[in-house]
């Protein structure tokens, strides 16, 4: 489960899931592809960059998207394959999506984001049981061997509370309305609902890490 992945876990309004990208497709046209890919069109630039900590490529994901969850393996092959890194946001707002959010960043503090984070949409989207509310969650948790204690307590801290603060931020800065979604350089914002396959988003990624912008914005500099 996620070997060998890259993918680094951060922290760092109603969401749509954009379907159909993670349908796998070898098209004979995607090679071409990378030679014409349009600003505007298959990528757009953000107003105001996100600030350069968040690393080359950051990705906004929700546990209860089913696109994201298809992505796993793909993006983790990908970063590993590349060396190119990924940062993981939970995409929220401050009044919705808060409880998968919120899962998220107890994993993340917990230090179990690698062994739970494709878990995560599991139970969001596919379990099959009758239980509900931290029933759930706790049934799930000694079902994986997660510290129920210390994942409640964790669930509580300020520490989430403000990585919570932070990411809605981060979501809202990014103009983030469906997942998901990637921004790379903190400039380029690639929503995959307008491309053709997985193998041409990959390629736009690489495409727009190589392309890096022409000036460097102002959240991009050094401090002088």
């Amino acid at each position: 489960m996620l070997r060998h992945v890259l993918i680094i876990c951060a922290m760092v309004f109603s969401y749509s899931c954009a379907a159909g990208v993670a349908q796998s497709s070898k098209s004979t046209g995607s090679m071409e592809a990378n030679k014409n890919f349009v600003e505007g069109k298959h990528y757009k630039k953000l107003a105001t960059p996100l600030p350069a900590t968040m690393g080359p490529v950051v990705e906004f994901i929700y546990f209860g998207c089913k696109s994201c969850y298809q992505l796993v393996p793909e993006v983790a092959n990908w970063s590993f394959t590349t060396g190119i890194g990924v940062v993981l946001v939970p995409a929220h707002s401050e009044t919705t999506m808060l409880d998968e959010a919120r899962m998220f960043h107890t994993f993340d503090q917990m230090g179990v984001m690698d062994k739970m984070y494709e878990l995560g949409y599991v139970i969001f989207q596919t379990q099959k049981t009758n239980l509900q509310g931290e029933a759930r969650v706790n049934s799930f948790l000694e079902r994986h061997k997660v510290d129920k204690e210390k994942f409640w307590a964790i669930w509580k801290s300020d520490v989430v509370s403000q990585k919570l603060k932070q990411s809605a931020a981060l979501t809202k800065h990014a103009q983030i309305s469906k997942t998901p979604t990637f921004i790379v350089h903190g400039v380029y914002r690639v929503d995959v609902e307008t491309l053709q396959s997985v193998e041409e988003l990959f390629e736009l990624l690489s495409y727009l890490v190589n392309k890096k912008p022409a000036t460097t914005p102002l959240l991009l500099k050094k401090a002088a």
